[in-house]
């Protein structure tokens, strides 16, 4: 009896964990407003919310925050961005973006960036890491360890 509960208990648990990362393999092709969990996620719409996984790919919009390997958002990111690898934004930032290797806002980031490369088109914030790109400088395209702009 003890064995069959235990047992039970296991494939209950074994659900919650596996079915989430299998049923949120796939794209996603209508704006999100949740918690996402998978190994990769794709939206082609928009998100409100969450995302946790290996590959994060967001085809329009984001606010909220994203967690994972890689991170990508095609267009405007209003939050904040974990990455273990990398982090790579469309359009604008606005927030607080972490990268243990690269940081890549194209156009204006609004915040802070945190990383070993980080990259913006033009800054109204900080970035510390020990390559600092900001397009928008004419004097000297990076700066060492820290970089601000306001």
């Amino acid at each position: 009896m003890k064995y069959t509960r235990k047992l039970r208990h296991l494939l209950i648990l074994g659900c919650f964990l596996i079915c989430p990362l299998v049923s949120r393999a796939d794209d996603h092709t209508e704006d999100m407003r949740s918690f996402d969990i998978g190994i990769a996620n794709k939206v082609n719409g928009s998100v409100h919310g969450f995302e946790l996984g290996a590959v994060n790919e967001v085809e329009k919009d984001f606010g909220g925050g994203q967690f994972g390997f890689f991170n990508v958002v095609k267009r405007e990111f209003n939050g904040f961005q974990f990455g273990l690898i990398a982090n790579r934004t469309g359009h604008s930032f606005e927030g607080f973006q972490a990268a243990v290797f690269y940081n890549d806002t194209q156009e204006e980031l609004r915040g802070l960036q945190l990383g070993i490369v980080n990259h913006a088109g033009s800054l109204n914030g900080i970035q510390i890491g020990i390559l600092n790109f900001n397009d928008d400088n004419k004097y000297l395209g990076f700066l060492p360890f820290i970089n601000a702009a306001f």
